[in-house]
């Protein structure tokens, strides 16, 4: 199931088992913690967390089988990540499962993160499997839109009474390069506030994982200017390829949108393209390159970043100078 379906199953029902995986590392461990805690307002359980080292099965076994000999709930909770399982113990859970249906006080709870394993896929397949009704459950998680994550960060600023705007949590999802996690834990830098959050407040405590330096970079290369320096700067920073081909892939990614939307409609509101308002002068900047561009251009931009993320996770080029060369001559 998918983060919507989970949010109404857990409107009524407590899942024994739970597998959460996929590519929002963030969601795996909200949802994670938030089907512990509805377990632990419910039942009167001890909980056993077992964290990234490599979990014992036969403690697993144990601790389900010993507990059903007292009548009394366990909760066992793991984090774990692609790189622990190992040839064969993707059966384990399999073994859990089994072991729960025969000790229906007991519940599980398994997030499973990618840590760059080519067998992740193919070992989420596998162990989902044995999670696949509403008393055993698997849940995927993708990184959640900007409409989603604007959501989530409207809900955590009303639960810790802050008094900010839907611009300025989009300009702090924006500056924390779409990282929902990172900007939750920013957003408690305002609980002491007593007033309303501004964009000179968030510019002043919130440290940008490189966002607006990429995006001057960006603004440079569409503006035919030297970029030399700015590429030299965010060298110094230590930025990576990941952290430089997802911000520049975000950057043309709103680009298309608004070419989109202006070709079909004739007009452009940032409003109706990305969800929320930008200031006139930045959604101008959007309005300008994005009409700068044709399709195929775009097209050729984001083949370019795949196959400069292919390169990166395989190893084969740690480079940026050569991608952005590339980027450059289809603009151009």
């Amino acid at each position: 199931m998918y983060k919507k379906e989970l949010d109404n199953l857990l409107k009524s029902n407590i899942p024994r088992a739970s597998f959460l995986y996929g590519e929002c590392d963030f969601l795996i461990d909200y949802y994670g913690k938030k089907i512990k805690q509805i377990i632990i307002k419910n039942t009167d359980v001890d909980v056993f967390s077992f964290y990234f080292d490599e979990y014992n099965k036969n403690t697993i076994i144990d601790i389900f089988s010993q507990q059903s000999l007292f009548s009394t709930a366990s909760l066992v909770y793991i984090k774990m990540d692609s790189t622990k399982v190992k040839k064969g113990r993707d059966s384990d859970f399999k073994d859990f499962i089994n072991i729960l249906k025969n000790n229906p006080q007991n519940y599980l709870i398994v997030e499973f993160y990618n840590n760059g394993s080519q067998n992740y896929t193919k070992d989420t397949k596998t162990i989902s499997t044995y999670f696949n009704n509403n008393d055993f459950i698997n849940a995927r998680f993708f990184k959640p839109s900007t409409k989603e994550a604007l959501e989530m960060l409207q809900d955590s600023a009303k639960i810790n009474k802050i008094n900010i705007s839907q611009a300025n949590l989009a300009y702090l999802y924006e500056l924390q390069n779409y990282e929902i996690g990172i900007c939750i834990n920013e957003l408690q830098k305002f609980v002491v506030f007593q007033r309303e959050i501004t964009k000179a407040d968030i510019d002043t405590l919130c440290y940008g994982l490189f966002t607006n330096t990429i995006d001057e970079l960006c603004d440079s290369i569409l503006a035919r200017r030297d970029y030399i320096k700015i590429l030299i700067k965010l060298e110094e920073y230590g930025i990576s390829d990941m952290d430089m081909i997802n911000t520049m892939y975000g950057y043309f990614y709103k680009l298309f949108l608004f070419f989109s939307y202006i070709k079909t409609s004739g007009i452009y509101n940032s409003k109706d393209v990305l969800g929320y308002t930008l200031p006139k002068n930045i959604e101008d900047k959007y309005v300008q390159f994005a009409t700068r561009l044709k399709e195929k251009q775009y097209l050729e931009i984001f083949k370019t970043l795949n196959n400069w993320r292919l390169s990166s996770i395989t190893g084969i080029q740690k480079n940026y100078l050569p991608n952005l060369i590339k980027i450059q001559a289809i603009i151009t």
